[in-house]
């Protein structure tokens, strides 16, 4: 990991920001994630944020996103389900953004955001979080049974391989839902799950591909 990597992001987005302000059919920029709530950004950070367009332009951003290239040299660039962007410069600064519509807000789930820059007269959109509906306590543990059972069928078929994703993934995803309750980040159970669940709890339900036996073991206890 390279250092000052944390305030190079910073300060690139500031950079992006600025660069996206000047651009023609632009409505905003808006920070989500770590990079909206500064306090828990650090070096391991990306910058997730979106750039609100006007209908017309949307096209047209997306196509010249390439521009970047003047805020620093590009190592990757691609747009990714029609309006996403996965972005790393050399410099080892990540970007995950889209370059939307205001309507388009709405049609996704996302945490809160925080706008870096707006089109004076704007009629600004509401950033506020809309997250998916958390699943109740016997919802998680009829997925937990469900995964932990086709996934004991794909092992005892020699998929070792699928048994992992069924059950130290989709199941151990569930047990981990239940064990953080409400603290539990509603887009993963597995970010941050270590600063809300033991180790030795997270040992046995994530003991690795060619274990998960033990997993399932340990899941179904």
């Amino acid at each position: 990991m390279q250092t000052g990597l944390r305030e190079r992001s910073l300060h690139r987005m500031d950079d992006i920001a600025a660069f996206y302000a000047n651009q023609c059919g632009v409505l905003a920029v808006a920070a989500f994630g770590s990079n909206a709530e500064r306090a828990r950004f650090d070096e391991s950070s990306d910058l997730d944020f979106l750039v609100f367009s006007e209908p017309d332009a949307k096209a047209r951003l997306l196509a010249e996103v390439d521009a970047l290239a003047q805020l620093g040299e590009i190592d990757a660039l691609r747009v990714v389900y029609g309006d996403a962007v996965q972005l790393l410069f050399a410099d080892g600064v990540l970007c995950d953004f889209g370059i939307v519509t205001p309507d388009q807000l709405s049609t996704f789930p996302h945490g809160a955001g925080r706008f870096l820059w707006q089109r004076d007269g704007w009629d600004a959109i509401d950033l506020s979080a809309s997250e998916p509906a958390r699943k109740s306590a016997r919802e998680l543990q009829e997925d937990a049974l469900f995964h932990l059972y086709v996934g004991l069928l794909r092992l005892q078929r020699g998929e070792a391989a699928a048994a992992f994703e069924e059950i130290q993934g989709k199941a151990a995803g569930c047990v981990l839902s239940l064990l953080q309750q409400d603290h539990a980040d509603v887009f993963s159970p597995f970010r941050r799950a270590e600063q809300r669940v033991s180790q030795d709890a997270l040992e046995r339900l994530l003991p690795g591909y060619g274990r998960s036996r033990e997993a399932a073991e340990a899941i179904f206890m």
